[in-house]
């Protein structure tokens, strides 16, 4: 699958338009669908927060087809504190 631009934090549309259910990256990624609809609706303060975020969002990266160093970097952004966090070892 070709790597899909990413602008911004769409990636339900992104997923939408590929025609990937939640359901699939369900299965294929082992990630709860509560957990996927968290990401996409950019609610990260359900998730347990720091490394776990980013692999979460790296695993959705992939099933979705986009860069998934840009989807991180995306959500560093988006949360400098959970950065600030994992740097301090918190």
């Amino acid at each position: 699958m070709a790597t899909l631009p990413l602008n911004s934090w769409s990636v339900a549309s992104v997923r939408q338009t590929s025609g990937i259910s939640l359901e699939e990256i369900a299965r294929n990624t082992k990630l709860k669908v509560t957990t996927l609809k968290a990401i996409e609706d950019a609610n990260f303060d359900v998730l347990p927060g720091g490394i776990y975020n980013i692999s979460y969002i790296r695993q959705y990266a992939r099933a979705i087809g986009v860069d998934e160093g840009a989807l991180v970097k995306m959500y560093q952004a988006l949360r400098p504190d959970d950065n600030q966090s994992q740097a301090d070892g918190r």
